[in-house]
């Protein structure tokens, strides 16, 4: 027997004495952290060339690293949607038409509940607040984003880090707290527009020289601003949208610098090798892609191309790198069957475990198309944009959005027969639209989404609350 597997089953055979010892829970922990708007190809792990993330490349080489890890949707409320219950937006139907999480949802929250696991979220995202019924199954879900100060270069992540800290140092304080696993889910809002890291991180990746009235005029960019470069009346140059580049990874080293601080203590406690940790962005950012800004009205892979690492010892082995392509909400079944809990029943998932973990189920077949989906027509989005800039005609964006990866190429149909294909392998920039030169692949790609939005699972509505226990 190998060495590394020896190892990995002495950790297996040893761990339960070990835990039964200290109070522990046999079942794992688990520790969900999102980086809000964090785009794969802004961290070392994923080639990015700038340190944005020392703490989470440790957690990389300790776990495995996906480097092809795609969101189901380009914006919070859908993808985070489709994390909790493992369905892509189409069926979920949480998006542009229906903002709040359906009560008939089951959720991973839910589920972990139901088997025994304490809940607690903290978000400083608005759009996953209770308002929008994401707390369901939490049995703690605090609401950072209330508490921030006006105008704190900090958008949640410190206080979110208080509360956090302070509830894992009451749990190793208190032993009936601690025969109780845990599953925390953490949202850090830092890489959302606009972009104002804290010292250190600003001077870290921002060019010297920058004016500073210029400065403070680009860290406030926020909402209506993208909105404005959208529609082409915005007057920021090539020298701005490099500042905004520089203040955005800052923001990605400070999310950075706050989960580590949660790792740290978790690794003090004695109990980060007995959690399942996972790391992943929500969905990732136009920064002057493609003529865009924000993660509005698009399906390109700046905004669904998302990093993605987890770590757990005693099942996943430590340095993979794994390009398979995978979905972000992968998560979902991951996550359960690493934790030894059961899916729930009646309910249709469209998730597959993630490789590299060793959890039976059958992978998604290597020809498998990878989806993201922004589910129009986006209503209040157009309606924002209409009553800002009457003048503009915004026909154009009214539409659903579906992007289709497979072979080789990816389709970005539209609902209003609009549709873009490009050579992912040898355009991976999605620069040269081939839709005009290769008409026949792209009907075929067409017929093949039409079947996708008319697939059988769509015609069944989830059962309510029909999570094991429940």
């Amino acid at each position: 027997m190998p060495a590394v597997l020896l190892r990995r089953v002495l950790l297996l055979v040893a761990l339960p004495l070990a835990l039964a010892r200290c109070g522990e829970s046999e079942r794992p922990n688990i520790v969900l952290i999102i980086l809000d708007t964090a785009r794969a190809d802004r961290f070392p792990f994923d080639g990015y060339a700038r340190p944005t993330a020392p703490n989470l490349e440790a957690l990389a080489k300790e776990g495995a690293v996906y480097t092809q890890a795609f969101s189901a949707a380009p914006w919070t409320v859908p993808s985070h949607a489709s994390l909790f219950t493992g369905q892509y937006p189409s069926l979920h139907r949480t998006d542009c038409g229906s903002l709040r999480l359906l009560d008939r949802a089951v959720t991973l929250a839910e589920t972990l509940q139901a088997a025994g696991y304490r809940t607690v979220g903290h978000t400083a995202n608005p759009w996953l607040g209770i308002e929008y019924n994401f707390q369901q199954g939490f049995g703690t879900y605090g609401e950072t984003w209330r508490e921030v100060p006006q105008g704190s270069e900090d958008t949640g992540a410190g206080l979110t880090n208080e509360k956090v800290l302070r509830f894992l140092r009451w749990r190793a304080d208190n032993e009936d707290a601690r025969r109780q696993p845990f599953f925390l889910f953490i949202n850090y809002f830092e890489p959302h527009l606009p972009y104002h890291p804290p010292e250190p991180e600003r001077s870290r990746f921002l060019r010297p020289g920058v004016d500073p009235e210029r400065l403070k005029r680009l860290t406030k960019l926020g909402h209506p601003d993208e909105m404005r470069y959208i529609v082409g009346l915005s007057d920021l140059n090539d020298d701005d949208m490099a500042i905004l580049n520089d203040l955005y990874d800052g923001e990605i080293a400070y999310a950075d610098r706050r989960a580590g601080e949660v790792l740290s203590l978790l690794r003090e406690q004695g109990i980060l090798d007995r959690t399942i940790v996972a790391v992943a962005g929500d969905h990732g950012e136009n920064i002057g892609d493609h003529h865009m800004m924000d993660h509005k009205l698009s399906v390109h892979d700046t905004l669904l191309h998302v990093p993605l690492v987890l770590r757990y010892p005693p099942r996943i082995r430590a340095g993979q790198s794994i390009d398979t392509p995978v979905q972000l909400h992968d998560l979902y079944p991951t996550l359960l069957g690493l934790a030894g809990v059961p899916p729930p029943q009646g309910v249709t998932i469209e998730a597959v475990p993630l490789p590299g973990t060793g959890l039976p189920g059958a992978p998604r077949p290597k020809d498998a198309a990878i989806i993201g989906e922004f589910v129009g027509p986006p209503v209040e989005f157009i309606k924002v944009m209409q009553e800002l800039f009457p003048e503009r005609d915004l026909s154009r964006y009214n539409r659903t959005l579906v992007a289709y990866r497979r072979g080789g190429y990816k389709l970005q149909w539209g609902s209003d027969g609009r549709h873009a294909l490009y050579d992912i392998a040898g355009d991976p920039g999605e620069v040269h639209d081939l839709a005009s030169a290769e008409p026949a692949r792209v009907q075929e790609m067409v017929r093949q989404v039409q079947d996708w939005l008319n697939r059988p699972a769509r015609q069944v509505h989830p059962k309510a609350h029909a999570a094991a226990g429940h």
